[in-house]
């Protein structure tokens, strides 16, 4: 390229069945930053982080034909001393909605909602359990919309979990180390049951494949 964009970008792409790590991009290169986009760069993730949330509404008892009302609210941002009133992408309000179709549509509204009945801090206590670093998260509804920050690393390897079935996985680059005489000195282990990840919203992601997010919908 003639020109370095002023923006740069990471990627992640993870074998969710193992965590093999098939590519890791941390920007436009070594040279030119030392900063590894992919494995230190912390960003909110957004409406990403969702599917984590209706993860723990599943394993608390809430069902994907659960129905919650995507309507206005007014909160207290106790931290910033102001009212918070927190809206969906498409500034519209859909009344009572299915947990799934709230998943697939992410509805800001619900999502909060969902937050209330599943509890701040059993929901931290939830991403916690899976693998996340909670450190530095704070306990408000703001979580629900996915304002905490991660690496791509972190969420990539988040839903592996979810893709796999339940299953958590240590990312990993080295498959394996031989020595001089061919003898294998490191081999990778990477599969690592986790019996409290709950298998979880694949309809949910399914819908979004087969329908499209509302963004491109014009709702």
């Amino acid at each position: 390229m003639a020109q370095v964009p002023k923006a740069q970008s990471a990627l992640v792409s993870l074998d969710p069945k193992h965590g093999a790590i098939r590519a890791l991009v941390g920007g436009m290169g070594f040279e030119l930053s030392k900063f590894n986009r992919a494995t230190q760069a912390k960003r909110q993730p957004g409406s990403n982080f969702k599917p984590f949330l209706y993860a723990s509404a599943l394993r608390a008892g809430i069902t994907p034909s659960t129905v919650i009302n995507d309507a206005p609210v007014v909160l207290d941002n106790l931290a910033a001393a102001e009212i918070w009133r927190p809206e969906n992408d498409s500034g519209k309000f859909y009344g009572p909605t299915r947990l799934r179709e709230a998943l697939a549509f992410s509805r800001n509204l619900v999502s909060i909602r969902v937050l209330q009945r599943v509890g701040v801090r059993a929901f931290i206590r939830y991403v916690e359990a899976l693998g996340f670093d909670t450190e530095g998260m704070q306990a408000n509804l703001t979580l629900a919309l996915g304002t905490h920050t991660f690496t791509p690393l972190e969420i990539a390897t988040g839903y592996a979990i979810l893709a796999n079935e339940g299953f958590k996985v240590e990312p990993w680059l080295i498959e394996r180390i031989e020595n001089a005489d061919g003898e294998i000195v490191y081999a990778a282990d990477p599969l690592v049951a986790c019996p409290d990840c709950a298998n979880t919203d694949s309809d949910a992601a399914e819908e979004v494949r087969m329908e499209g997010h509302p963004r491109h919908r014009g709702t």
